[in-house]
């Protein structure tokens, strides 16, 4: 029976400057060389995913916008979608109104939508290489649906406008912290587990035969549900607690010790 290995991406398969380290992508083809299969679990957009499945020669089903968009990413429909519909993207909107920082909306999976300029997020295209459009008018009258949202702020604020957007919105969304300056919003119930769940169904794997490895609070639930949690090194203690197994960190090329981990946990 085959096994999935499910990787997030910022902190976990790329650095802590957004690449992919030289040892990362040899574990990644020593994994495949035991028959392993590979998949992208990622609260990115499929737009700023989709280059590091094309260099690994992917060929598993990807899994971006922090679970709620499952698929190939060049082949047609995706296999399970999970969206926020017109009414609570604006809804966000609203309980967002005054709060310093910046709302990010994906109308479809090639687009970036920000309500707002910050000097926060001044390079940000450049540095994911891709187009992110300024246009506070799509946010002021907004109609149709976002496969998420994602509010950036400076890391001193984030917390309080974590706590902010929970409280407001309660049960009905998901509200969780990807980085230290932004936080994932979807509808309640869709989270990375969501997504990984109906992919490992695709693919055939029992949950038990799962591996997943992240760093983040919005990697909590797939950790969980794994057979297999893994959190790296430099995750917080809320998040190892939730692992199975704890690996080196990121600067540590941690990844590179998952192939062995996997290997010895066969032969027991």
């Amino acid at each position: 029976m085959r096994t999935l290995v499910a990787l997030d991406l910022d902190g976990t398969l790329l650095d802590e400057h957004a690449c992919l380290p030289p040892g990362h992508e040899h574990a990644v083809a020593e994994l495949r060389h035991q028959g392993i299969l590979i998949a992208i679990v990622t609260g990115r957009p499929l737009l700023t995913a989709r280059w590091i499945y094309k260099h690994l020669r992917l060929t598993t089903p990807i899994v971006t916008f922090n679970g709620g968009w499952v698929g190939y990413p060049d082949r047609g429909s995706p296999l399970a979608i999970a969206a926020l519909n017109a009414a609570e993207v604006r809804t966000v909107i609203e309980a967002l109104a005054g709060w310093p920082g910046a709302l990010c909306a994906y109308p479809d999976a090639t687009t970036w939508l920000m309500d707002r300029a910050t000097p926060h997020t001044a390079r940000w295209s450049d540095y994911y290489g891709v187009q992110i459009e300024v246009a506070p008018q799509h946010f002021a009258a907004w109609t149709g649906p976002s496969h998420k949202l994602m509010w950036v702020a400076p890391p001193a604020d984030l917390p309080a406008a974590v706590a902010h957007l929970r409280r407001t919105l309660g049960p009905r969304f998901l509200v969780v912290a990807s980085q230290d300056d932004r936080c994932e919003i979807l509808p309640a119930g869709v989270h990375k587990a969501w997504g990984l769940e109906r992919l490992a169904a695709h693919l055939g794997v029992p949950r038990d035969r799962v591996w997943a490895v992240g760093d983040a609070d919005n990697d909590l639930e797939m950790l969980r549900w794994a057979g297999h949690g893994c959190a790296m090194g430099q995750a917080s203690h809320h998040v190892k607690a939730h692992a199975r197994h704890i690996l080196p960190g990121i600067t540590a090329r941690g990844l590179c010790a998952l192939p062995g981990l996997i290997a010895r946990q066969e032969m027991r």
